[in-house]
């Protein structure tokens, strides 16, 4: 028996990497602005807020990816979508109004979806089965790649945020981001990350909830570093942009962030960056964080995980309405 005639053969040319049916109605039932769709937006990118002054140019924009996934926890196909969403949406809405930012929403993942070294894993066949197994990498990923696009807009925002679509702003009377800006111009960085130190041994690694980026040389190369590191998987992107020889991101995003602060890429994204408490800027409500929904010391809340049903609770029901919006606002009703 000779093992290497028993190999199956190198195909000598792989079948493209499919590309999944768009989900029909991507943008229904969220809190979508009223009027024309601006320009500026990509793909199929909704606008929720802008009260930037002057408008329409520079300022900060905070993005949030609202991705239907295969369990339907962010809504179901007819539009509906969970009180939990709904309330935090409407939270971060009254707070880019309150202080004059722009707010989008990514409702559909862009295409293809799956990455060729991840088409090839599955053996170039059962798309659905692919998807599904990749989605959550790579609807953490689109975080990235969003990041990417907007940086590149000719909006020129001054900064972006990408938070995750279950973590609100909680603190309504502090303009949250230009504080973040503020301490990045102090500290001579480009990018504000946070701390999972509420979490028991957590403390020292990323959590890529929220990603505060002033719009630089070197955030700009920073992410399309990362989403094409993402792109070639075991591969290894080299001679990336930001400097690293080369580094492998085949994992999920926050592994990737990680990396680049204290391993492999730490030499040139050290210098960048900086990572500020979780406790203050990106709190987990379990394990008793949500107790901690009023303090004067937390800026965002972050309902990870099987938290999130609690979410709307907690924002309309809690020690205030968050809202902003009352009992029958689209955040806080129930249906």
């Amino acid at each position: 028996w000779d093992v290497y005639n028993a190999r199956t053969e190198r195909p000598k040319v792989f079948v493209d990497v499919p590309t999944a049916p768009p989900v029909p109605h991507a943008s229904k039932g969220l809190p979508v602005a009223e009027g024309d769709r601006p320009d500026w937006l990509i793909k199929e990118d909704a606008l929720v807020v802008d009260t930037r002054d002057p408008p329409g140019s520079g300022g900060i924009l905070i993005i949030q990816a609202v991705l239907s996934d295969a369990r339907a926890d962010w809504g179901k196909s007819s539009g509906m979508r969970p009180h939990w969403l709904r309330a935090i949406l409407t939270t971060n809405r009254a707070h880019a109004r309150r202080h004059g930012h722009a707010m989008i929403l990514r409702p559909q993942p862009s295409q293809p979806q799956l990455t060729r070294w991840q088409w090839r894993n599955c053996g170039m066949k059962h798309m659905e089965k692919c998807l599904k197994d990749n989605e959550r990498e790579n609807f953490n990923w689109e975080k990235h790649l969003m990041i990417k696009e907007y940086m590149l807009s000719p909006q020129n925002f001054t900064h972006i945020l990408m938070l995750d679509a279950d973590a609100a702003f909680v603190n309504r009377e502090h303009d949250t981001l230009r504080q973040i800006a503020s301490i990045l111009e102090a500290k001579g960085k480009d990018m504000f990350l946070t701390d999972e130190d509420w979490l028991e041994h957590g403390q020292g690694r990323i959590n890529g909830g929220l990603m505060f980026a002033k719009n630089t040389d070197f955030t700009k190369g920073l992410f399309q570093d990362t989403f094409d590191a993402h792109l070639a998987g075991s591969a290894m992107l080299k001679n990336w942009r930001i400097g690293v020889d080369e580094m492998e991101c085949s994992s999920n995003e926050q592994i990737c962030l990680n990396d680049l602060w204290q391993g492999k890429g730490k030499l040139w994204f050290e210098p960048h960056a900086m990572m500020a408490s979780g406790l203050i800027y990106n709190r987990g409500a379990e394990r008793g964080g949500e107790k901690h929904i009023d303090s004067p010391s937390v800026e965002v809340m972050h309902w990870m995980g099987g938290s999130k049903a609690n979410a709307g609770i907690a924002l309309c029901n809690g020690p205030r309405d968050f809202t902003g919006e009352g009992p029958n606002g689209y955040g806080c009703r129930l249906k």
